[in-house]
């Protein structure tokens, strides 16, 4: 007998896993603490795995409800980390934060200075060096991956530059990229639900989201906060069971008219012109349509519209 069993999917109780990268001192680790404030809630449990000499604990003061630290010292290596990850869900936390995720690929005992070892060891470059340090390196991922919490990793990050051309001069030249790059393997951030880059201005730069329907619960043009955290949670709670395809034969289209009906000074009787209103508003996500919606989302977009038109009623 099989034990497989077939189930319908839902969204939820997803468990999100976030990463957020920058140069130091854009605020990582309070943009961190925030979301995962909003995420658990006031009394949830946060613990911090800090690798960076104590310094996660400077925002015990100014965080609500506080949070605890594990300190991780070297050598950072993989198994060190899922060490760490496991004493921190033993001790029952609602969401973890491992900052920073950096050391594992290139600290003190790291993924790099394990492949160079074996290359010193051997005396033979090659991809060899490379086998115990990438199956390490993928066991924590896989911790990671497996956490019964959500994870918010940060970290660090540089600018990259490359040899180019100048098209006025047409010199060559070495030019610096627009945006940092997280040290990091290459593949690890596409393993995120979400992540993006903390500006040096401490604003938020989304650099991938996994769903449309996530892109609302990120600031599209400022700082995380702790209501980021919160509407996270809510996208995660929600339930969705192919909502689109099982809502009652009628409902969407009745929802859409009621939304239509809502915004008739917005639209002026112009679709697009609807749809263009709720992306300036940030109540319909920048890869959002609203042909896209089912009816879960129908209702949030138009519980937004009843919040943002709530004042001026009131004023009336």
């Amino acid at each position: 007998m099989s034990d497989f069993i077939v189930k319908k999917a839902s969204r939820q109780g997803v468990i999100p896993l976030i990463g957020f990268y920058g140069e130091s001192g854009t605020g990582k680790t309070y943009s961190a603490l925030l979301l995962a404030r909003g995420l658990v809630g006031q009394t949830g449990k946060i613990i911090m795995l800090d690798t960076e000499n104590g310094r996660g604990r400077l925002y015990a003061d100014v965080i609500p409800g506080g949070y605890d630290v594990i300190d991780l010292t070297d050598p950072f290596s993989p198994m060190r980390y899922r060490e760490a990850m496991a004493a921190a869900i033993k001790a029952e936390c609602s969401a973890l934060i491992i900052d920073s995720m950096s050391h594992e690929w290139e600290g003190v005992g790291s993924v790099l200075d394990m492949a160079h070892e074996i290359e010193e060891r051997s005396g033979k470059p090659g991809l060899h060096c490379w086998k115990t340090p990438k199956m390490e390196h993928a066991k924590m991922m896989l911790s990671i991956l497996q956490a019964p919490v959500p994870v918010i990793v940060l970290m660090r990050a540089h600018y990259k530059s490359r040899q180019g051309r100048n098209e006025k001069t047409g010199k060559t030249e070495i030019i610096k990229d627009d945006h940092t790059t997280p040290i990091q393997s290459e593949a690890f951030i596409y393993e995120m639900t979400v992540h993006g880059e903390i500006m040096r201005d401490h604003k938020f730069r989304m650099t991938k989201c996994s769903h449309p329907a996530l892109v609302p619960c990120f600031p599209k043009d400022g700082m995380i906060e702790i209501k980021h955290g919160e509407l996270l949670r809510q996208w995660c709670d929600a339930p969705t069971m192919g909502a689109k395809a099982d809502a009652p034969k009628g409902v969407i289209a009745v929802m859409k008219k009621k939304l239509w009906a809502l915004t008739e000074k917005e639209h002026q009787g112009d679709p697009k012109a609807l749809e263009q209103w709720l992306w300036d508003e940030a109540i319909l996500g920048e890869q959002e349509t609203l042909s896209d919606l089912n009816e879960v989302r129908l209702q949030e977009v138009i519980k937004a519209v009843e919040a943002k038109q709530q004042p001026k009623e009131q004023l009336l």
